[in-house]
């Protein structure tokens, strides 16, 4: 009995990115010691502001968590089950991401809307040196997932870094708030910043929500033209017309294309050139690695009968 062999010349699976999982453990155990450090400060000091960004920067490390899987399963190599491999779950980790986001920004907005009616009393000294910290905690962040991104483009590492600039930016509104109440005493400050900072935050999310949706709906992926990748196979000698053709993305950058290919005549033309060719100039012109062409004689296949 014949076995069956899932390796492919274009690979269904991603190189091991040991960039971005040294980038993703660092940034959890970062998250994590900052989220405790707020948690404690905020039962201390009894303030409740405290406590709730403590819960958004688990929420923060339960992102982190799950990009963490998705990197570790889509190294892994196509069998029998997942013929494409596990490329696809860093998508949905991301999508999950995103949404996470989008959440914590509706509780932002909420929490903002509730403390303009209903404005609290805040520790100056406390929030200045929570904040402080936080700042330079999610600058480290920033700064370490942006390096990894350079390195290795992936659309979780995206996602995490939306999630930390968000907190950087929450953490930048929350001294110049204080230092705003400070001078004012205008404790609603502290409530608008907030609001802002939900915003930035909200469409970071629906921006990583965007992309990963397009990508598990397997549109054509961003940058690539139909009408274009059309002419460029019309164009290669041979060719008369095409049909039953799909273009879209396992992952982030992992583009796919399958079609039908009608030929001017079956007598002068090597089948097999001319998939070569097609194969070529689609990777070299579109950088569509993952081609697969079926060739088509009317006569035979007739896809027009009514």
């Amino acid at each position: 009995m014949q076995h069956i062999t899932f390796e492919h010349h274009h690979a269904h699976h991603y190189k091991i990115q040991t960039e971005s999982k040294k980038t993703l453990w660092i940034s959890l155990v970062l998250t994590l010691l900052f989220a405790l450090i707020e948690l404690i400060g905020g039962l201390l000091s009894g303030s409740l502001a405290l406590i709730s960004d403590s819960f958004h920067m688990f929420s923060d490390a339960l992102a982190l968590v799950l990009s963490m899987i998705a990197i570790y399963y889509v190294a892994k190599k196509s069998d029998k089950r997942f013929t494409y491999g596990y490329a696809r779950l860093e998508i949905i980790a991301a999508f999950l991401n995103g949404l996470a986001l989008i959440i914590i920004a509706l509780g932002i907005l909420y929490e903002g809307i509730i403390r303009l009616v209903n404005p609290i009393a805040i520790d100056f000294n406390l929030m200045m040196t929570v904040a402080i910290i936080g700042l330079v905690i999610n600058i480290i962040l920033t700064f370490i997932l942006m390096r990894s991104l350079k390195a290795e483009n992936n659309l979780n590492i995206k996602s995490a870094l939306w999630h930390f600039i968000g907190d950087l930016l929450n953490s930048v509104g929350v001294i110049i708030a204080a230092i705003l109440i400070k001078l004012t005493g205008i404790s609603e400050i502290d409530a608008l910043v907030s609001l802002i900072v939900g915003v930035v935050i909200f469409l970071g999310g629906y921006k990583i929500c965007k992309a990963a949706f397009y990508i598990l709906m397997e549109a054509v992926p961003k940058g690539l033209k139909t009408d274009e990748v059309y002419k460029t196979i019309l164009s290669i000698e041979g060719v008369s017309d095409i049909h039953e053709f799909h273009l879209w993305s396992i992952s982030d950058d992992l583009y796919s294309l399958s079609f039908h290919v009608i030929l001017t005549r079956y007598d002068s033309f090597n089948d097999y050139k001319i998939v070569q060719n097609l194969t070529n100039i689609l990777k070299e012109k579109h950088g569509i690695n993952h081609v697969t062409i079926q060739i088509e004689n009317p006569k035979i296949n007739n896809h027009f009968e009514v």
